[in-house]
């Protein structure tokens, strides 16, 4: 069973629309961005009902945000909010929490990382590049993969994984990256901000080779031509 309309609930309903006993929960806050407490509230309240009414029909799957590990985002409201919602998760008998990077997919989002650079690029926008910034990136159809062999086994429930990319980009490498794909330049001012944190992926090495995921040195320009080359948004 699927609960949500976007990016991640559309990538797993093929594979889990009519599993009956396991819930994939894709729903609620898209914008990392977002400090709307009416909008924290209004997922905490979906949430806390769908999880009293499936206590009992089995395995119990949320989406949390790999950037607990970032110093500079772990005190925004977003991310303070996916934690509170992660607690609620644990209470689950059989949860399964995957934390995600910036995802990378046909969605309508403009607040996806990749989606707001291509907005900009396209529209000969300016807007800021923080030089010590690296991002995670990391193709929809990949989580799907790698989640497909994490769900498969029932040794890890009640446990929190990392769904991610092995390499972190520096963000002019993410931009420059984008500039090839659209063949066009980028108007940007590069501001002396931003950080690098590591994310623990030894969960996900083992299922890779099954999962046919291979985090490459051509793994980015890969993934963004593949939603951002042949049919620009």
């Amino acid at each position: 069973m699927i609960i949500g309309s976007g990016l991640l609930a559309n990538a797993f309903s093929d594979a889990f629309s009519d599993v009956n006993d396991l819930i994939i929960y894709a729903a609620g806050v898209s914008n990392s961005n977002c400090n709307d407490e009416s909008e924290f509230s209004r997922e905490r309240t979906r949430l806390s009902q769908t999880l009293r009414k499936s206590s009992k029909m089995g395995t119990f799957v949320y989406f949390g945000t790999c950037s607990v590990s970032d110093p500079l985002a772990i005190n925004t409201p977003y991310v303070q909010h996916k934690l509170s919602m992660e607690k609620m998760v644990y209470a689950h008998p059989n949860n399964l929490i995957f934390r995600l990077p910036q995802v990378a997919g046909n969605t309508p989002n403009p607040h996806t990382l990749l989606n707001f650079l291509h907005a900009r690029i396209i529209r000969s926008e300016k807007f800021n590049l923080w030089r010590n910034a690296k991002r995670n990136v990391i193709d929809v159809d990949d989580i799907v993969a790698i989640a497909l062999k994490l769900i498969a086994d029932n040794s890890l429930r009640n446990t929190t994984i990392n769904i991610a990319n092995k390499i972190n980009y520096k963000m002019i490498e993410i931009v420059e990256t984008m500039e090839q794909v659209l063949r066009k330049h980028a108007v940007y001012d590069v501001i002396e901000n931003g950080s690098e944190y590591n994310i623990d992926i030894n969960c996900i090495s083992s299922v890779l080779d099954d999962a046919q995921v291979q985090f490459d040195d051509g793994y980015l320009k890969n993934v963004i031509f593949k939603y951002y080359g042949c049919n620009p948004k």
